[in-house]
């Protein structure tokens, strides 16, 4: 009896966690700044500088980068700007997780609020989410098949899983140089810069995978003793070498805007309406390969006693996952729209699960509208929030299924017409159906050399099939095989036996000389 053996790479979420902390600091303004008159608007972005994990927690260090925007009394239509950082530490609780897994840390800003206690004095408090998710990829060999012994009979399970290739974490620079339109004013001061880069395509060769990307770049800047944007589509390319990579793998891309630096020059005419802009994308890869591989989960021998070790194993098995664009539109009237500097936007996944046979992944797009107000002349920040439902047809999947999604704005567009405020954009959802598996395998399989005595058993045995009895479990018990049960009982459907229905069982007797 010859055993085939082979490795299963099972990769298992450990863990996931999450937790929200509020991030205060002060500012404090220098002599040469103009007094605060009014704040229009304050913004920021997260940095995550470092993680660590330990034993049942990540360790995150970050910074906060604030950026406020205000009016000053002092001279009429005057804008300024003041910028400080905020370092913060923070905890998040895994239990069961260790040092040697892999971990990944998202972040978002869920809101920022201030406080003018005077002229010279603003304080800024940002509520941060951290969400963390470790994951351990483990080697278990398996059985998966054996020869040389016509009298073993051998039960076999399929398992389905992602085979991890590899993963890569790499950066993009990206320089562009645009010139302002011919229309606007020069630039004075670059008042917020927001940078939004997604996934266009991407493909697969010679040990690399080639990402196309957009970053959607909207600026708002102080000119012409006013307020003006500009919003500019930046089209890049990016390499990620990755060994061992298929042409038919898969890769699941997140991107990042670590920083973005910009610098106001010139034109050929002399006035000061170029800016250069300097952008580092953090590229998080993970290429993988859906598997499938049969595990040996029973065995018995039709003439000699075996032994059987046994092992429980924890399988993340990956059913399938699609990728899903859905495109999000609103119309927004009676707001005293008379010019719109931009739009921020923040996509939530609030819930997802599978109903009649299809997957419904439902979220919130937030929105930040930065907008000149038609009656006050004011600059005003208005909050919206445009709710999402996408459904995926997938029939036959059972209720224990597990179901992630990553879900990403892609694209963003919006215009002002006689008032009303016209939004579209493109989600795209990137929906993971799971399922964790309790396997029992046989990880050793020894024969013996006591032969089963069947001499004395009667010639026919009729069988009163009990609940939940399939033909293998009859057929281990009285050591003969389903291929015989099923010809000496004329059995059409195999898989769907009847409680309480009769089955014959004829004795065979392996004479050995």
């Amino acid at each position: 009896m010859e055993i085939i053996k082979d490795i299963l790479k099972v990769e298992e979420q450990k863990g996931y966690g999450e937790i929200e902390s509020l991030i205060e600091t002060e500012i404090y303004l220098d002599q040469t700044k103009a007094e605060v008159g009014n704040i229009l608007w304050a913004h920021g972005k997260i940095e995550i500088l470092s993680t660590k994990i330990i034993t049942d927690k990540i360790l995150v260090n970050g910074l906060v980068k604030f950026k406020v925007v205000y009016k000053s009394n002092e001279e009429e239509l005057n804008i300024y700007t003041l910028e400080t950082n905020r370092d913060f530490r923070e905890e998040i609780e895994i239990e069961g997780i260790t040092e040697i897994m892999a971990g990944e840390v998202k972040s978002s800003l869920e809101y920022i609020e201030y406080e003018l206690h005077d002229e010279r004095k603003v304080t800024l408090m940002a509520l941060v989410k951290l969400m963390g998710k470790v994951e351990e990829t483990n080697l278990v060999e398996i059985i998966e098949g054996v020869t040389g012994d016509a009298n073993l009979q051998v039960l076999k399970e399929k398992v389905k899983y992602n085979d991890v290739l590899g993963r890569d974490e790499s950066y993009a620079l990206i320089k562009e140089a645009f010139e302002v339109g011919e229309n606007q004013p020069f630039i004075e001061e670059i008042l917020k810069v927001d940078l939004h880069p997604y996934e266009k395509e991407y493909s697969i060769s010679a040990d690399r995978i080639i990402l196309s990307g957009i970053v959607e770049s909207s600026i708002i800047y102080f000119g012409g003793n006013k307020l003006n944007s500009i919003k500019k589509d930046i089209p890049f390319t990016h390499f990620i070498e990755l060994p061992n990579i298929e042409y038919d793998s898969k890769c699941q891309l997140n991107m990042e805007v670590v920083s973005g630096e910009y610098e106001i020059r010139e034109s050929l005419e002399g006035d000061l309406k170029v800016i250069d802009l300097e952008m580092k994308i953090k590229i998080g890869s993970k290429l993988y390969n859906q598997k499938e591989k049969e595990v040996v989960i029973d065995a018995y021998s039709t003439s000699r006693k075996i032994n059987l070790q046994t092992e429980e194993i924890k399988v993340m098995e990956n059913i399938k996952d699609i990728i899903d664009r859905e495109s999000i539109s609103r119309d927004l009237s009676g707001q005293g729209f008379e010019e719109i500097y931009t739009i921020e936007a923040h996509p939530i996944t609030i819930d997802n699960q599978y109903v009649e046979d299809k997957i419904m992944v439902e979220g919130i797009l937030g929105l930040n509208i930065y907008y000149l107000d038609d009656l006050t002349e004011e600059i005003k920040t208005l909050k919206e929030e445009l709710p999402f439902k996408s459904y995926s047809t997938i029939e036959g999947l059972s209720k224990d299924i597990i179901i992630q999604t990553e879900t990403n704005l892609e694209d963003l567009n919006y215009n002002l017409r006689d008032g009303i405020l016209y939004i579209n954009g493109t989600i795209k959802n990137h929906i993971f159906i799971n399922r964790e598996r309790k396997i029992n395998i046989i990880s050793e399989i020894e024969e013996t050399e006591e032969i089963i005595d069947k001499k004395n058993r009667p010639s026919i045995i009729i069988y009163m099939v009990q609940r939940d009895d399939i033909l293998w479990d009859i057929a281990k018990r009285y050591n003969t095989t389903v291929d015989e049960i099923i010809e000496s009982n004329n059995i059409i459907s195999p898989s769907n036996l009847m409680p309480g229905e009769k089955i014959i069982i004829e004795k065979k007797v392996d004479i050995e000389f």
